[in-house]
């Protein structure tokens, strides 16, 4: 047997080996981790909701909508401070976390559509309060234009921007980050994510539980492949559906944004500042150190981001304007 073939058993054996451990090891995370809070029918799938706190009569519901490949636990910090308020909802779109496959597209339409269907299922009727992390700002923005009558409030936590990608030419309208998603979902199924960490930036200083729920979660193909198809959706549909939404008119909006940016900080910037602008009584706060993940990850950003939205609780329930708080 020649060198090349030495190396070719070696590598297939390899992939197979961590193929099965990846088996293994997903199906132990499922044991280790069951689902915490509720599943809920929704058409042809359950979406699986975490209730926290309590409705205080005239006090709004706060829901926590979290970013593009991620999952409910990823607002631990932000969840436990608010449900000692309000009661406060995070839940995982369709694909993601506990909830079950959805159908494609995974456009921001169809993904507000189902939300509010589980909502109501669940007997948790508004006025909400939306918040919106990374991509989850989009899907926020298209639930507050479809139910407008509902909401009171919005909070736009380092969101995206519709437009994003065609601000970003490298990005060739997302297809390169869709692809790079793809390629994770791969090396996922051989246990690359579990073996190297490469998940740590993402969750760094969530709480125990949920930073373990997390890291379980990111070691799998499921989130970065619906990730990839969710990009796929912003760029054929999300987009458009946005750029086609109402004027929040006064809505009460605020716009968290971060001062520290891995990539395209510029373009990132000048995005976050068109935001305040989607209405008349809104405020802009830029947190300063944080990144676009210990925003919500690390207990020091996420109580920022809880008082912020806090403001929008108070502003909803005494009906004041933000800059009057």
């Amino acid at each position: 047997m020649n060198i090349l073939s030495i190396v070719l058993v070696v590598g297939v054996g390899l992939l197979v080996a961590g193929a099965a451990y990846q088996i293994w090891a997903a199906q132990r995370d499922k044991e280790r981790f069951p689902a915490r809070g509720q599943m809920v029918a929704v058409g042809g799938h359950r979406l699986h909701l975490v209730v926290m706190g309590e409705n205080g009569g005239t006090t709004p519901t706060v829901i926590l909508e979290a970013g593009m490949a991620s999952i409910s636990s990823n607002w631990g910090w932000v969840q436990r401070k608010l449900a000692q308020t309000t009661r406060v909802v995070a839940y995982d779109r369709a694909g993601l976390g506990w909830s079950d496959a959805g159908t494609k597209p995974l456009d921001a339409a169809k993904s507000a559509h189902d939300l509010h269907t589980a909502l109501q299922h669940a007997g948790i009727n508004g006025p909400y309060i939306l918040a919106g992390h990374s991509y989850g700002g989009l899907v926020a923005r298209m639930f507050a234009d479809m139910y407008a009558d509902e909401v009171v409030g919005l909070a736009l936590v380092d969101s995206s921007h519709p437009d994003q990608w065609a601000h970003i030419p490298a990005s060739k309208e997302g297809q390169t980050v869709a692809f790079g998603n793809r390629v994770t979902a791969l090396l996922s199924r051989f246990g690359i994510m579990r073996l190297f960490h490469l998940e740590e930036s993402f969750i760094a200083g969530l709480p125990p539980l949920e930073y373990a729920e997390m890291k379980a979660f990111l070691a799998t193909p499921t989130g970065w492949a619906v990730g990839a198809d969710g990009l796929d959706a912003w760029r054929d549909y999300s987009r458009q559906q946005l750029n086609e939404t109402s004027s929040l008119a006064n809505l009460p909006l605020v716009v968290l944004s971060v001062t520290e940016q891995d990539h395209y900080a510029a373009e990132l910037t000048e995005l976050q500042n068109m935001l305040p602008a989607l209405s008349t009584n809104s405020q802009h706060i830029t947190i300063e150190g944080a990144t676009h993940y210990t925003l919500v990850s690390q207990q020091i950003y996420a109580d920022m981001v809880s008082e912020a939205i806090l403001r929008l609780v108070e502003a909803a329930r005494t009906s004041t304007a933000l800059d009057q708080l």
